[in-house]
């Protein structure tokens, strides 16, 4: 936890915060290739179900690595699933419609979808999951 150097010790939460982002997006995407390219599932499911699995993994990596926490609780994991469930939302919803709907390129698409994402993440996470 953070108390001398407060504005020090947020930037460097929010520097590792997104290096953990930039790096489970890159795992995320291999994820998606393997369900949809690998295993031909449907690509709404195979997009769901990446998301979920990277959700899980960033809030235990998060919650000890960037905020200290000796061990996970049930109510932060609520509260950062219900804050990724948002930024799922956001994602789901436009990388389906650039892909589907739209003919963008799915990985073109990942990448825009994933910055939207990014930001709602961003403002949840430090302003209600862990304030």
């Amino acid at each position: 936890m953070c108390d001398a150097q407060q504005a020090v010790c947020q930037s460097r939460r929010v520097a590792t915060w997104f290096v953990l982002g930039l790096s489970a997006s890159l795992i995320e995407l291999g994820l998606l290739r393997g369900l949809y390219e690998g295993l031909m599932w449907p690509f709404p499911l195979a997009t769901a179900v990446a998301a979920e699995v990277l959700i899980l993994m960033k809030f235990f990596v998060a919650d000890r690595l960037i905020f200290g926490h000796p061990a996970p609780s049930a109510g932060r994991l609520l509260r950062y699933h219900g804050a990724s469930a948002g930024a799922l939302v956001v994602y789901w919803v436009l990388i389906n419609a650039l892909s589907v709907a739209l003919g963008v390129p799915y990985v073109l698409a990942f990448v825009l979808s994933t910055g939207a994402a990014f930001v709602w993440s961003l403002v949840s996470n430090f302003l209600w999951v862990w304030a």
